[in-house]
């Protein structure tokens, strides 16, 4: 079983060196409430908005550090890693964060409207969509960022100038390394846009072990345009890693992890949230027990587990567990067959 093996892993997997880039945000978590009270679902919001009301009171709850490259290596550094975060991380609330960071700008401003079901992000335009490699070349050297155990890069529905880094990267001079690649939230962008990612991913493979990680919808439209019908999702993890030749496909989904390599389609069960605390940031932490686990050189049924127990802990509790926490997490839980 992939968990009872990531449990005696997680008690060993000492510290890789790992780098995340290249967003940062500061999250401002807040509750909605129209005259009655707090609106609790996203329905009830929606019913509102279409009803007669025309404004309505918002409160923030916290702030935090945020934004797909700080969550991924928060969990990075939560299970032992040594993590150097490259962002747009130019604020006061960046400076609790327990890794190193370097910044290359201002960050995006979040506000995160949780509801009972899902959350509601409301992002103001940053410098960050104009990011590029250049950036990165003004505040470190790039040897140092790509000269790791393993690379977490994340963002492009976001993030401007990935593509074009790619294809710079797609002949740079590191070690051959994982390099775990989220796009983020690209549902309804158009095929021409897909395809000029996929051709991205593709050259950035001569340099790095690319492995694509996105959830179920952003695994769909990456799909799209590539030749189907599709019957499932490994079969449409197949086909981008096909078209690409990229070392591996990833799908994340509350249900499950899956993976398409060049010898294995696997899949592996995850757990069951009942009461959620958090609906946003869990893919994020996936990202980070994926990255870990492959910087370790794991499994690729305990790497899949591990980026499941990393993000159930995470929507479950609120909170980034550490590897003692992770353990107990899967201690406490029963055995899933997958």
């Amino acid at each position: 079983m992939p968990y009872d093996r990531l449990q005696r892993r997680l008690g060993e997997s000492g510290s890789p060196t790992v780098t995340t880039l290249p967003d940062g945000s500061i999250d401002h978590f807040c509750t909605v409430e129209d005259a009655a009270g707090s609106l609790e679902t996203r329905d009830a919001f929606g019913r509102e908005i279409l009803g007669d009301r025309s404004s309505f009171s918002f409160a923030v709850e916290t702030t935090e550090p945020g934004g797909q490259a700080v969550n991924t290596a928060k969990q990075l550094h939560a299970l032992g890693g040594s993590v150097t975060c490259y962002g747009h991380l130019d604020a006061p609330v960046f400076e609790s964060l327990p890794f190193d960071t370097v910044s290359m700008g201002d960050p995006a401003i979040v506000y995160v409207f949780g509801f009972g079901d899902r959350d509601v992000m409301f992002v103001e335009t940053s410098e960050v969509a104009e990011w590029t490699l250049a950036e990165l070349r003004r505040v470190g050297d790039l040897s140092e960022a790509f000269g790791g155990d393993a690379i977490c890069c994340s963002n492009w529905g976001s993030v401007g100038g990935l593509e074009s880094a790619f294809h710079q990267l797609s002949d740079a001079d590191a070690p051959r390394a994982p390099f775990v690649f989220d796009p983020g939230d690209i549902v309804g962008h158009p095929p021409e846009e897909i395809g000029a990612l996929l051709d991205a991913v593709t050259a950035l493979q001569e340099t790095f072990d690319v492995v694509y990680s996105a959830n179920r919808g952003e695994v769909r439209t990456t799909a799209a345009p590539l030749s189907g019908p599709f019957d499932g999702d490994l079969a449409r993890l197949a086909a981008i890693r096909e078209e690409t030749g990229i070392t591996a496909a990833v799908m994340h989904a509350r249900d499950e992890a899956a993976v398409v390599t060049g010898d294995e389609r696997l899949r592996v069960s995850n757990y069951r949230v009942e009461r959620p605390a958090r609906h946003t940031g869990g893919g994020d932490r996936f990202s980070g027990g994926l990255g870990h686990a492959l910087a370790c050189g794991w499994e690729w049924d305990v790497a899949l587990a591990c980026g499941n127990a990393c993000a159930v802990y995470y929507v479950e509790s609120g909170s980034t567990g550490d590897a003692t926490d992770i353990a107990a997490f899967l201690e406490e839980r029963s055995p899933l067959e997958s």
